[in-house]
């Protein structure tokens, strides 16, 4: 899921622009750049990365038994909406907003809608 959000083209839609990436820290494209030039960086420099460059949003996509332990270090290095398309509920403070996107309920509602069109 990461991956293909990495290559879609947000920029081009709206100002909205991924500006960096994390990856288990033993993954072959740490230290690398997608094709447009976004950095890919170790899971350990997650707190310095978003520091530094002052990001407030992050996407997360990571496996569920991974989720809470990442968007608290998410939160730590100051991020303050996550949208995640982890399915678990996230316990977060409650200032910071989360946005919950369910792959599966949307292929439902997609399949629900498809099926109307042809009864």
């Amino acid at each position: 899921m990461g991956h293909a959000l990495l290559h879609y083209r947000f920029h081009e839609r709206n100002k909205m622009k991924i500006v960096m990436a994390f990856d288990v820290d033993s993954h072959k494209e740490v230290g690398t750049k997608t094709p447009d030039g976004i950095p890919i960086y170790g899971i350990s420099q997650i707190k310095e990365k978003i520091k530094d460059a002052d990001i407030k949003t992050a996407i997360l996509t990571v496996p569920s038994v991974k989720a809470q332990e990442v968007a608290n270090i998410l939160v730590d290095a100051g991020i303050k909406g996550i949208m995640s398309f982890s399915p678990v509920h996230l316990h977060l403070p409650k200032e910071i907003v989360v946005q919950y996107v369910d792959l599966t309920s949307e292929l439902q509602t997609l399949l629900y809608f498809m099926k109307k069109e042809h009864d």
